[in-house]
């Protein structure tokens, strides 16, 4: 598996998309058993939220908002771009959190493209920030575990401020996860403050706190959780608005210090080993009912909402 540490410009999906597809060209040149791509949050448009003037905000997001379901899906200009590249070569990519519409109703959804360019799994970010509520995002209802079905692996996923809450986590160990990965740009956050980088004018997000967090969820999953972070450049050449280290933690050790991927390295590919090999956590009867009820399986959800 392979993680893609780049940087994002605001608003600019050409500029986005041509980056990325050279990165992922010299990847595959580089690194021909790779099986699946993960790709930074917001992979074609940028972060949305927090990044613009908030009377604007809630226009943006309708604006970006891209549709997942059914027929409509060959209008999703994300999904087409990041299928092609699957179906090109022969890889499982994992991109998002995108804007997805459903119904009358938002988003902040990560998706998996499989080798067939289909549609092979989503996941709609559960815990919405405030400031994302009241621009009119919606919370999604579930968790999901992509299946890598080349390796037979299986990929839990979560959406920035999703780490605050352990009961995501283990739910994803619960429903058999063998890895979880996230991404995570700098944001309003009820856990982790917002800070400007020393020496710069870049905002990021408290390193220390972070950290802590991903060591307490690898640990209480037994699993490797890895942050996916990138910068953010703004728009009308401003330069790097933001940014996000990328960041490995071991259920052993924790943070692995020496796999932390700074700004210095934008552009490099990180690449991982995931061990399939890897039991559940074993959870009370307690423990058990409340995770089972958060991993219902999202097709009653996801019919119901894209009906409205």
């Amino acid at each position: 598996m392979a993680i893609i540490h780049t940087r994002i410009k605001l608003g600019a999906r050409r500029t986005n998309m041509k980056r990325l597809e050279e990165l992922i060209n010299r990847l595959i040149i580089e690194h021909e058993d790779i099986d699946l791509i993960y790709l930074p949050a917001y992979p074609l448009t940028g972060p949305i939220v927090g990044y613009y003037p908030n009377q604007k905000v809630k226009n943006i997001l309708k604006n970006f908002a891209e549709r997942l379901n059914g027929s409509e899906i060959q209008q999703n200009q994300t999904f087409m771009i990041v299928s092609k590249w699957s179906h090109e070569f022969g890889i499982y990519i994992i991109a998002g959190p995108i804007v997805e519409r459903a119904g009358p109703r938002l988003y902040l959804t990560t998706f998996m493209s499989n080798p067939l360019g289909e549609l092979a799994g989503k996941y709609r970010k559960i815990a919405i920030t405030r400031s994302e509520e009241e621009n009119g995002l919606t919370p999604g209802k579930t968790v999901e575990v992509f299946n890598i079905k080349k390796k037979n692996a299986y990929v839990g996923v979560f959406t920035d401020e999703d780490l605050g809450y352990p009961e995501i986590f283990k739910a994803l160990s619960f429903i058999g996860a063998n890895v979880i990965i996230g991404s995570m740009l700098p944001y309003e956050s009820r856990f982790f403050k917002m800070k400007s980088e020393s020496g710069t004018s870049m905002l990021t997000l408290d390193l220390e706190s972070i950290n802590n967090f991903l060591s307490v969820r690898s640990k209480e999953t037994d699993l490797p959780v890895i942050l996916v972070g990138g910068a953010v450049e703004g728009v009308n050449n401003s330069g790097y608005v933001a940014f996000m280290p990328t960041i490995t933690s071991e259920p052993e050790i924790g943070v692995v210090k020496e796999k932390i991927i700074s700004y210095d390295d934008i552009d490099l590919p990180i690449i991982v080993e995931v061990d399939t090999s890897t039991k559940p956590v074993q959870y009370d009867e307690i423990s058990k009912l409340i995770l089972k009820n958060l991993c219902r399986r999202n097709e009653l959800n996801e019919k119901e909402s894209d009906e409205i």
